[in-house]
């Protein structure tokens, strides 16, 4: 009897934790769902930016091909720089997300996931750089000097004034937009990080 009692004592021991081991696992497949679903929402919160970006940028190349010379009395060449660094910017804009696929989130690899991630950080950190510095550098210094040939008095400072304010509106939003998109990557990376280490 003692044997017996011993007997069904352990493999109701043994049921329990089968039942406590398939609990366990549904909670893990559940979190790695929702962490997934979670990394997917950051990683279209970059593909959206990145479109609002390209389209403002689509919206800026005409309107430096007609509206600025006409308004300002730009020079060909500037405006032909400007739209030049503008296609520039969304066959790079592209090129980073075609790259970079929220719904692989869901289901793909994440060593290839991580990599992705970590590749959209450096690439947005090298044209920031290397190419977004110095074109903001050499296009208000150009800016000012085409400006300050064609206007004059009251019209030359509003212009200038107007261009000071939009550097320093331009400038915390470009900081702070770069920082929100490296801040998510980094999000992005830690919750890979924590379904690795699971």
């Amino acid at each position: 009897a003692l044997i017996m009692n011993t007997y069904t004592e352990l493999e109701e021991m043994r049921a329990q934790l089968a039942i406590l081991n398939k609990k366990l696992k549904k909670e893990a497949i559940v979190n790695e769902r929702l962490m997934r679903s979670s990394m997917k929402d950051k990683a279209w919160t970059l593909r959206r930016k990145a479109i609002v970006e390209s389209i403002i940028t689509v919206i800026g190349i005409p309107y430096f091909i007609w509206v600025m010379p006409n308004l300002l009395g730009l020079s060909t060449e500037f405006c032909i720089f400007t739209c030049f660094f503008m296609i520039l910017a969304l066959g790079y804009n592209y090129y980073i997300h075609s790259h970079f696929r929220p719904d692989e989130f869901i289901h793909g690899d994440l060593l290839k996931a991580k990599k992705d991630t970590l590749m959209v950080k450096r690439l947005y950190a090298n044209w920031l750089k290397f190419v977004g510095i110095p074109f903001i550098v050499v296009f208000l210094s150009w800016f000012a000097n085409e400006v300050s040939g064609k206007l004059q008095g009251e019209e030359l400072k509003s212009v200038l004034g107007g261009m000071g304010i939009g550097i320093i509106l331009g400038g915390i939003i470009g900081i702070y937009q770069y920082t929100k998109t490296q801040r998510t990557a980094d999000d992005i990376l830690r919750q890979i990080e924590e379904l690795s280490n699971e």
